[in-house]
């Protein structure tokens, strides 16, 4: 591999884990298409993505938890719930339109926005929620998670807004919580990917290495500058996930 393709991918690999640990996803929609354009076909691009991400899933979930933003009573039945999404979307890869399923979660994603506006709040400080919210939130997830299993484009995103709309904490906490499960998540699709033989590992290490990196210092970010900061970099993650979905 040429030397320049290598730095690229890890910079790619950094900007992409930077991004999606600091604003809770969007961060594949960087990397994968990027993998594309190297020559990867479609499902080999998310496959090796997924094995990349494997790093940023650990080094944020690390980062967050010394940093003691973790809410610890949810992340076992978000795990459990991630498990049985994971195996099932891996399970199915290939077997759908991801254009058409792509375009379908940008107008998720954009309709997210006008709730974020006129709920001012929302996501800046816990919550008391009720237990229907939580049957809400949990089966919310569960989709996500067979989503996440195959595809995963916008779905951190529309993860941290349904953990800190519908369990009442903070976009910070929502981010952190959620990292825990979706590293499960990517750890076992990761292997049925392997499985299957879709993985480019000289692409996936590099970029493993380089969303190590992204992941630390973005989920450190995300923590120093707070719910805020958070948000606003949500909202703009939000809006051009949309447009990559809808459009391109």
């Amino acid at each position: 591999m040429d030397l320049i393709i290598a730095l690229q991918i890890f910079i790619i690999g950094f900007a992409s884990s930077f991004i999606g640990s600091m604003a809770g996803g969007g961060g594949g929609l960087i990397s994968m298409p990027f993998l594309i354009f190297l020559g990867l076909p479609p499902s080999a691009a998310v496959a090796t993505n997924r094995f990349g991400t494997t790093g940023m899933g650990a080094s944020s979930a690390y980062r967050f938890y010394k940093d003691k933003k973790i809410v610890f009573k949810y992340v076992l039945p978000l795990c459990a719930i991630s498990i049985v999404g994971s195996v099932i979307g891996a399970n199915i890869l290939l077997k759908i339109d991801e254009d058409i399923l792509g375009r379908i979660m940008g107008l998720i994603l954009l309709s997210m926005l006008p709730v974020m506006f006129l709920k001012s709040d929302l996501g800046m400080k816990d919550k008391v929620v009720t237990r229907l919210s939580k049957v809400f939130a949990y089966g919310g997830y569960f989709l996500l998670a067979i989503y996440d299993g195959f595809f995963g484009a916008g779905a951190g995103l529309i993860s941290l807004f349904l953990l800190a709309s519908l369990l009442g904490i903070t976009y910070v906490e929502a981010n952190a919580t959620d990292k825990i499960p979706w590293f499960l998540n990517t750890i076992i699709s990761t292997a049925i990917f392997a499985a299957y033989g879709l993985i480019n590992y000289l692409f996936g290490f590099i970029l493993l290495a380089g969303m190590i990196a992204g992941g630390y210092l973005g989920a450190a970010t995300a923590v120093k500058r707070g719910n805020k900061f958070v948000r606003l970099v949500f909202c703009l993650v939000v809006v051009a996930s949309a447009i990559k979905l809808l459009l391109f």
